[in-house]
């Protein structure tokens, strides 16, 4: 009987480290950005015409919300983890990223983007390719920059206050990517 709840205890350890199982991915229920904890919001799945899985997608925030107008505009620490479940190549990766920028921005906005977006495109060309079960951390700091870190490993940070929320709004934007991978990213 004790090695029974010994190992039932352990179980329930061992399964307190993750948060959530997405389409064979786990995700932490919590991680550390830039000094400050923030917990897993929601994940989802962004497929391709409903078929192809081409990543997870897990938003991180200081604390749980469901207002995505709200989490866009926060000036607290963020991260999006994609972990991508194929490979995609650095082109395609920034079609999908320029496409949801352009859909949620202004032109006058895209304007002021252009040297933070050609700076994005640098990072993604010089890895040239996302690969299965690469994670790919988007850490939004509380002055709007991003950093950008492959695998564990710090790729670029891209400052300015509008990039951060121009990316958010990939996933959070009135017009997401994937409607129903916004509702998951939210908790929903």
């Amino acid at each position: 009987m004790k090695k029974l709840i010994a190992t039932v205890a352990m179980l329930g350890l061992s399964a307190g480290a993750f948060a959530l199982e997405v389409s064979g991915v786990k995700l932490d229920d919590k991680v550390s950005v830039s000094g400050s904890d923030l917990l897993l919001n929601g994940a989802g799945v962004r497929s391709k015409f409903g078929l192809a899985k081409v990543y997870v997608a897990g938003l991180y925030l200081p604390a749980k919300s469901s207002n995505a107008d709200g989490i866009v505009a926060d000036k607290k620490a963020r991260r999006v983890v994609l972990v991508m479940k194929r490979d995609v190549d650095a082109d395609k990766m920034l079609e999908a990223f320029h496409d949801g920028i352009a859909a949620n921005s202004t032109g006058p906005e895209m304007e002021a983007l252009k040297p933070k977006i050609a700076q994005l495109d640098n990072v993604f060309k010089a890895v040239k390719e996302a690969r299965e079960n690469d994670r790919i951390a988007l850490d939004i700091g509380a002055d709007g920059g991003v950093k950008i870190t492959i695998n564990g490993q710090a790729k670029d940070t891209i400052s300015g206050p509008d990039i951060g929320p121009a990316m958010l709004k990939i996933w959070l934007g009135k017009k997401p990517v994937q409607d129903d991978l916004k509702k998951s990213m939210l908790g929903s």
